[in-house]
This record gives structure tokens, C-alpha cells and sequence, in this order.
């Protein structure tokens, strides 16, 4: 998001004891405020207002908005991640099989090789947000303890404010190890993975102000606007709160100089990366002697 706060780093933090839409989900709370909304309405009201008499007579789906929000700054706070530390997946990922069998009489020596990949994952679940047409991302500064281990994974993950995202990244692992097999004998050789989780919360405030330009103009003619409108963002909002104040309570306007809208938005988070590569080798005697032998790699 542009004219970001500075970060500071991040850890895994354990929690401490119309416009709008309210969405149930399973036992959460969703929230989604539509800020396009919000100013559609605000030009509503002022083209009811202030229209004159030789348009007077256009119905409203006769019209079109758009709206331009390049003059309002959008900024962030560091997000902060709540819940448990990372966990380690019980069951090893099988990344890669193979055996080598010696029929002979003397030890042999054969080499193990191979390049694999896994998948990091990083999801981010917006549960109470804000929404508008224009492209404004939100920077995730991942813990350092997930980045020092999740390979492949940047530090900084950028995503759509108010938008849902999944992001995959390959994580490459590689062997090459010299396997030394007894006479008679076959040894199967695995590249194993574990891996960890997390699963948790976020929350991040959004903070912004400046002014919003729109042009109203015809369906059949939207390139040759009837109106062009103008107004502070913040006085809009503080406008949306006098008459709906009960339902944007995520939302504050901060007095400063000048003032600013303040939004909290949170989500739910859950990551899965790769920690560490083993090789298991599995030496069965061609008479079905069996024994089990694990070296880290």
C-alpha cells in the first residue's frame, strides 16, 4: 500500500484476554464495507441537490458513476499476528522412491540424485474489511521465525485490500548422496519432508484521507459526462456516520491535522512451508533380513 508506515519486525503474537454487509460464517462475524458504495451514495444525494432543470428529467438507471480515487492516500499499520506457534505436520511428505539392489558378491556403490519441489502456501481471510474498485494493496510482513524457515516465501507478501488470496510458492529440495549397499542385499532410498503449519489471526489498520473526483454522465453516452463532482473523503464518511453510526463502528475519524478515517481490519491467516529435507534408507537382505537405517541430509 502506497506511503506505507515503516515496519518493524514481526513475530507470532498469543492473544491476550446497505454499505454495509454483516455476513454470518460458522461461528465469525463478517463484515465487508463498501467505500464505492458509500460515495455513490454521497453523489447521489449531491446530483439530487444540485441538478439543474435541463437534467432534471434523467432517471436514475439512466446514469452512470465513476469514480476516481487517485487523489485519496491510502496507508498501514504494521500487521500483527495472533495464535499458537507453528506446528510440525506429524506425517512426512514422500517426495521422491527408489531402490538399488546388489546381486553381487562385493559391497557396491551407487549414487542417490534427485531434485523435488513442495509447495508453500500462504492464505490471508479477510473478515472484516473494506472494499472499492481501485487496486490499493496491503503489505504482510511475515513473522520471521515463517520466512527463516518457509524457503521461497519473500518477507513482504502483497495483497488486494478486503481480498481473499492464496499464494504458492515452489520450494526446490536435492539430494545427492553415495549409498553403499551390502552384497545380497537391497537398500530403497526416500526423500522425505516435513513440514509446518499455522493457523491464526491478523489485523492491520487502514488509514486514509484525500478527495474523490466522479463524473456522472449517460449509459448511451458515458464518455460525455453531464456532471463532474468533487468532495473530501473524510467528510463523507463523517457524513455515513451521523446517519449509520451503530453499523460502522470498525470505522473512526482521527482529528488530527488534517484528520484522517481510521479502519480496523482483521482476517484469519493459515501457512504451510517446508522446514526440512531426510533421506530413509531401508536395507532388505535378498534372504529377507530386514533392518531400518535414517540419515539427515
Amino acid at each position: 500500500m502506497g506511503n506505507q508506515h515503516n515496519r518493524q519486525k514481526t513475530s507470532v503474537k498469543t492473544p491476550t484476554t446497505s454499505t454495509i454487509k454483516q455476513i454470518q460464517h460458522s461461528s465469525d462475524q463478517y463484515q465487508i464495507i463498501d467505500l464505492d458504495e458509500i460515495v455513490e451514495q454521497w453523489i447521489w444525494y449531491m446530483w439530487n441537490r444540485t441538478k439543474t432543470k435541463s437534467v432534471s428529467h434523467y432517471k436514475r438507471e439512466e446514469l452512470l458513476i465513476t469514480i476516481n480515487w487517485n487523489h485519496v492516500t491510502f496507508t498501514q499499520s504494521d500487521v500483527r499476528f495472533y495464535g499458537s506457534p507453528p506446528v510440525r505436520i506429524p506425517k512426512s511428505q514422500i517426495l521422491f522412491r527408489t531402490n538399488f539392489t546388489n546381486t553381487t558378491t562385493n559391497e557396491q556403490l551407487y549414487i542417490f540424485k534427485t531434485e523435488r519441489c513442495t509447495r508453500s502456501m500462504f492464505k490471508f481471510i479477510f473478515t472484516h474489511m473494506l472494499t472499492k474498485s481501485s487496486k490499493s494493496p496491503i503489505i504482510f510482513c511475515l513473522p520471521d521465525e515463517i520466512v527463516q524457515l518457509g524457503g521461497g516465501a519473500k518477507s513482504d507478501q502483497s495483497v488486494e485490500i478486503g481480498q481473499d488470496t492464496i499464494k504458492e510458492y515452489n520450494m526446490r529440495w536435492n539430494v545427492n548422496s553415495q549409498i553403499r549397499v551390502a552384497p545380497h542385499t537391497c537398500t530403497y532410498a526416500e526423500l522425505n519432508i516435513d513440514e509446518e503449519e499455522f493457523h491464526g489471526d491478523f489485523s492491520v489498520f487502514i488509514e486514509f484521507s484525500g478527495r474523490i473526483t466522479a463524473t456522472i454522465a449517460t449509459r448511451q453516452t458515458p464518455d460525455n459526462y453531464l456532471r463532474f463532482i468533487d468532495g473530501n473523503i473524510i467528510e463523507i464518511i463523517r457524513e455515513t456516520m451521523e446517519n449509520n453510526h451503530h453499523q460502522l463502528h470498525d470505522i473512526e475519524i482521527i482529528e488530527n491535522d488534517p484528520p484522517i478515517v481510521r479502519f480496523h481490519m482483521r482476517g484469519k491467516c493459515s501457512f504451510r512451508y517446508g522446514v526440512q529435507q531426510h533421506v530413509v534408507l531401508k536395507q532388505e537382505s535378498l534372504n529377507t533380513d530386514i533392518h531400518l537405517h535414517i540419515a539427515d541430509n
